[in-house]
């Protein structure tokens, strides 16, 4: 590869590190998070990360919004969503160059605080750089929003406080759009989900994923392309999040399953 084409990958390779919550306020060691292997594939099915602790049960929503025919409204099924907290286990992949980046987790979303536990792993040309490859958390987002990243066998506090975006947000900024963000319905692997798809100003990422905005704006990315599907009572069951990254093509993308009660997610010991 001409030098040229190698400082390219390796500047990409650095903000990618950035977007998947690698690289925060100092750098752990390799073993530190433990983001993924496996460049431009999909994740396969693997465990997640398991709370110790549950909550007392919050209902999860059990109203739908549908039509007679079936057909989901997106703007009444995401106001079902934003009254009503609830966890989902989560596996996304971001791929830009040689790298790629995986994060499994379980989170809870849609609430005062967004939290959770996460597996975060990378890999650069099939070689793992950062992560254990376990299914352990490397990241866990407690209750009152302190962030804490593994380092080594030890964990230290993070000032970086949105490892997990608002994912409901970033589909009302899709419906901001207006109809041509409405591509209608489609089956997410047996569930009804109504697909919104649209160019997104990165404007409308500041409220939703702050540090995520501050990497991109840095970067001189002025927009991204985003497709969401949401289910009937309004939650992302499928995210895949495209843009240009200093001539590197990155991707983000996908699902979320396992939709229930929240679940309390207390300090890692």
């Amino acid at each position: 590869m001409r030098r040229s084409a190698v400082l390219a990958v390796a500047a990409a390779a650095v903000s990618l590190v950035a977007l998947v919550g690698c690289n925060d306020d100092a750098a752990p060691a390799a073993s530190s998070t433990a983001p993924e292997a496996a460049p431009a594939s999909t994740p396969t099915a693997a465990s997640t990360p398991t709370p110790t602790a549950v909550a007392t049960p919050t209902p999860t929503a059990t109203a739908v919004a549908t039509t007679a025919g079936g057909v989901i409204d997106p703007e009444k099924a995401l106001a079902l969503a934003e009254k009503t907290p609830y966890a989902a286990t989560q596996d996304f992949t971001t791929e830009g160059g040689p790298i790629s980046a995986l994060t499994k987790a379980r989170v809870n979303l849609n609430g005062p605080v967004r939290s959770g536990r996460l597996a975060e792993s990378m890999s650069a040309g099939g070689t793992e750089v950062i992560g254990s490859g376990s299914d352990s958390p490397t990241v866990v987002v407690t209750d009152d929003g302190t962030t804490y990243i593994k380092s080594g066998s030890s964990w230290r506090t993070s000032p970086l406080g949105d490892r997990i975006p608002d994912y409901h947000g970033y589909a009302k900024a899709l419906l901001a759009l207006g109809p041509s963000a409405r591509t209608g319905m489609e089956d997410c692997e047996g569930t009804p989900c109504y697909h919104l798809s649209g160019t997104v100003d990165l404007e409308s990422m500041k409220a939703v994923e702050p540090e995520q905005y501050k990497i991109l704006k840095g970067k001189g990315v002025e927009s991204f392309r985003l497709d969401q599907w949401i289910d009937a009572q309004g939650r992302t069951v499928r995210y895949d999040r495209k843009n240009e990254l200093r001539g590197i093509q990155v991707r983000t993308h996908g699902t979320f399953r396992d939709f229930g009660p929240v679940e309390k997610v207390d300090p890692p010991r």
